[in-house]
């Protein structure tokens, strides 16, 4: 495979699974909620604990490959866009792949603090 379109396919990826990890995190909170002996919130911890590392691996992996790094930064800003006070953007969570608003405040700090980490990695590549 191409190393280019392996970089836009883990890019993609890496950028996609948190905010499908948030996701889950959320909805399996609100089944913990409503029902406490139905779902473990063991579950809850796992989501978070598996955004971190594919997240870390991420990282990782752009610092070596900005380009890897410029398309999860491209993928968690459509992401965390929606909520940000600038006009206009409100219609990207209108987007099936665009979870955070239901994660609640936690995910989209997540979500915001991996768009940072993401732009540092990109700045700084493998100097990091």
């Amino acid at each position: 495979m191409n190393a280019r379109a392996r970089s836009v396919l883990l890019g993609l990826g890496l950028g996609v699974a948190p905010i499908l990890l948030l996701d889950l995190a959320a909805t399996l909170r609100a089944s913990h909620v409503a029902d406490p002996g139905g779902t473990s919130f063991w579950w809850v911890v796992a989501c978070y604990l598996g955004t971190g590392a594919l997240s870390a691996l991420g990282l990782m992996l752009g610092s070596r490959d900005r380009l890897l790094a410029g398309v999860a930064l491209v993928v968690l800003l459509v992401g965390v866009a929606p909520w940000t006070p600038v006009a206009g953007l409100d219609r990207l969570s209108e987007l099936p792949l665009v979870p955070f608003g239901s994660g609640g405040l936690d995910a989209i700090g997540i979500g915001f603090a991996l768009v940072g980490a993401y732009a540092y990695v990109l700045i700084r590549g493998s100097r990091t």
